[in-house]
């Protein structure tokens, strides 16, 4: 026990006590402000343009119809940009079953719209740089505003240093510069360089030159298409119809499956759970019908001119009921027929046949798994995105399409006539089935994002006369990315003024003269990578008394808590 002295003499003075907390405060806070500044900063999403990977402003509406949740978008009050608000005579239509939904709860009149989504954004790797830890295509891009550097804009990386770049039938294609003659390389960059001159009022006759014909010839020879990394993928498939939740008016407009042979089929779809049992009737199949499937969001109440889309995935649970039998899925794109072939002896096949229902012709990859269990379960799906055939067994891909032009697994795009090719739409997706009998439960069709821009309806257009009416990077104006330069694009890709549009500059950029150009943004201009949602919008508590016309959003609802692939 200490003595009296020794007591006193641990006592700390009052002003030292003081002292001692005003510098932890402040030391605290500047730990606070190097974390935001150098490591990891948390910002707000406000608008739809990566929805619905990231929702902005929105409102939530459970289908008067079939059942299913969807997010539509709304104005931010405190964003003073012209953005068309929901109103009386809006409708949302439901993404699944086509319903144009009246009963909007929540809109920017009632002022008790959701918050956009709050997201941390992870800065040092860009700080430190090098390969590994740098900006990587298909990343979710945190950046400064090109037409006023201090607005934070958050798109999808598409273009990277050293390429050029350029969006066909809502692809992304890209070739290496150095790959380039060095003729075609000194045509674009001296397009470069006359946008450059009439963004500055140097030039102002007419429009931007035309990219010369031969250089378009070699782009369509060396350019390849840029597949989206798995994680991407996955969160870039959109619902088209999710047989979970069938629509209960069922009018001409909106989806089902539907037997090819009537009451003489095999097949029966009437319920979730979809049955087949071989009745000697060749072919027999079900087709989804009533709905055309286009590039269109629910969380745009305002359409427009849209475009199809035959980028699509079928998969399903498949429950054998007998020892054997066949089932094939039939994709086609752009007149080119692909089937998946399930046997119940194990064999699985790809093939590209005309012939109904694709026999014909030789598989383009086969393997032998083993037999299917009756009874027993397995997942099952097919996809045809970014010109790449795979059938998944069991949640594993098992065979594939090859990109190799020997392979007769070949499979990729002629770009030279896929650039002039009319967009005929696809005939819908099919399943055919032949002697046993099985079950298929949770049958779900979905489709890939797909980059457009609707010129004539899209407000958002390039103001600037002498531009190209598609945009930056279109199919007849493809753009030459520098060393220091990116290209962005919206997952919303019909209500995102992207990397396509932007025909502002701001002073901080017009500064730096022909070291900009206009739909890039620059190295030194990225803040970074977005990597988690770790606040959605909240759950209201409707017993809680509201102030005004306010009812906040209080409970943080942690199962969208996500990672943001």
């Amino acid at each position: 026990m200490p003595t009296p002295s020794t007591a006193r003499s641990l006592e700390i003075p009052e002003h030292e006590g003081i002292k001692d907390t005003l510098e932890s405060i402040v030391i605290a806070l500047i730990l606070a402000f190097v974390f935001r500044a150098f490591i990891v900063e948390a910002f707000v999403i406000p608008t739809g343009s990566m929805a619905p990977t990231l929702y902005g402003a929105h409102g939530t509406i459970v289908c008067q119809d079939c059942g299913v949740e969807f997010a539509y978008g709304v104005r931010d009050l405190a964003d003073k940009r012209k953005v068309v608000p929901v109103s009386s005579g809006s409708r949302a239509v439901c993404p699944n079953c086509n319903h144009a939904n009246t009963n909007l709860r929540i809109s920017d009149e009632r002022r008790n719209r959701e918050k956009g989504d709050r997201i941390l954004v992870l800065k040092w790797p860009f700080d430190i740089g090098g390969r590994s830890l740098g900006p990587a295509r298909w990343d979710v891009i945190v950046f400064k505003d090109p037409a006023d550097g201090a607005t934070n804009f958050i798109k999808r990386l598409v273009g990277l240093p050293n390429e050029v770049l350029m969006i066909v039938d809502g692809d992304v294609y890209t070739v290496p510069t150095e790959k380039l003659s060095a003729r075609t390389r000194k045509q674009l960059d001296g397009i470069r360089h006359e946008k450059y001159e009439r963004r500055a009022k140097i030039r102002r006759d007419g429009r931007l030159s035309r990219v010369p014909r031969k250089v378009l010839d070699e782009l369509d020879e060396k350019m390849t298409i840029s597949r989206k990394t798995p994680e991407a993928q996955q969160v870039l498939w959109s619902r088209v119809y999710d047989h979970d939740y069938p629509p209960q008016k069922l009018d001409r407009n909106q989806p089902r499956w539907a037997s090819a042979r009537g009451n003489s089929s095999g097949w029966n779809a009437s319920n979730r759970r979809v049955r087949f049992e071989d009745r000697g009737t060749r072919p027999d199949y079900i087709e989804l019908a009533g709905k055309k499937i286009r590039a269109a969001r629910a969380y745009n109440i305002h359409g427009g001119n849209v475009p199809v889309v035959s980028d699509l995935r079928v998969r399903f649970v498949l429950t054998p009921q007998s020892g054997q039998g066949t089932l094939r899925i039939r994709l086609e794109k752009l007149r080119r027929t692909f089937w998946a072939t399930v046997r119940m002896n194990g064999l699985v096949t790809l093939t590209e046949s005309t012939d109904e229902p694709g026999r014909s012709a030789p598989a383009m990859a086969s393997k032998q798994l083993a037999p299917f269990a009756q009874g027993k379960s397995v997942e099952i799906g097919f996809e045809n995105v970014d010109y790449r055939l795979a059938l998944k067994v069991g949640g594993e891909e098992v065979v594939t399409s090859s990109d190799d032009r020997e392979s007769p697994a070949y499979y990729g795009p002629d770009l030279k006539s896929l650039r002039r090719r009319p967009r005929n739409p696809p005939e819908s997706p099919r399943i055919y089935g032949e002697d046993g009998t099985f079950e298929l439960s949770h049958l779900v069709v979905e489709r890939d994002v797909h980059y457009y821009h609707d010129h004539r309806e899209n407000r958002q257009a390039l103001a600037m006369k002498w531009a190209p009416q598609q945009g930056w990077a279109s199919p007849d104006s493809p753009i030459l990315l520098r060393e220091h330069e990116y290209l962005m694009l919206g997952d919303n890709t019909a209500a995102s003024k992207d990397s396509r549009l932007w025909d502002k500059v701001g002073p901080h950029m017009a500064d730096r003269g022909e070291a900009f150009q206009l739909g890039t943004v620059p190295r030194d201009q990225l803040v970074g990578k977005a990597f988690f949602v770790y606040w959605p919008s909240g759950h209201r508590i409707s017993w809680l008394p509201t102030i005004g016309t306010w009812n906040w959003p209080i409970i943080p609802d942690v199962g969208r808590m996500r990672w943001i692939r």
